[in-house]
């Protein structure tokens, strides 16, 4: 996970440890990260709702691929709305590589995600 702008606001740390999470292809570190009744949605997938929806629902991904690597553009926020931008690199499990453009809201509760949206057309992988 890179970040490659300087950004002022309070959640750069929770992006960092989430697209750290999510590189590294570990989906328990992605559940400590989140509320226990998490709302997630994944592109067109149908969103899930609950920790264990969530972690195994990146588990199931995780297994499709070979490796990622997310480079973060802009880290926003208003309130407890957290957005970011930038492009997610894929490396297939026949190691052919894509790279593809992502947005992601975050909405949180206690300094937790509670509300994981990302937006990211997968189907070209």
């Amino acid at each position: 996970m890179q970040i490659t702008s300087f950004t002022d606001t309070p959640h750069r740390d929770l992006v960092a440890a989430l697209y750290s999470a999510v590189d590294n292809l570990d989906a328990e570190a992605i559940g400590r990260l989140v509320t226990r009744d998490v709302r997630f949605r994944l592109g067109n997938f149908d969103e899930l709702r609950g920790k264990p929806a969530l972690i195994d629902a990146n588990n199931a991904f995780f297994g499709t691929i070979s490796a990622m690597r997310h480079t973060i553009d802009d880290i926003g926020s208003e309130g407890q709305t957290v957005y970011c931008t930038g492009s997610v690199h894929y490396t297939r499990q026949d190691d052919s590589e894509l790279t593809l453009p992502f947005a992601t809201r975050l909405k949180l509760e206690g300094g937790q995600i509670a509300d994981y949206r990302v937006y990211v057309d997968v189907s070209p992988l």
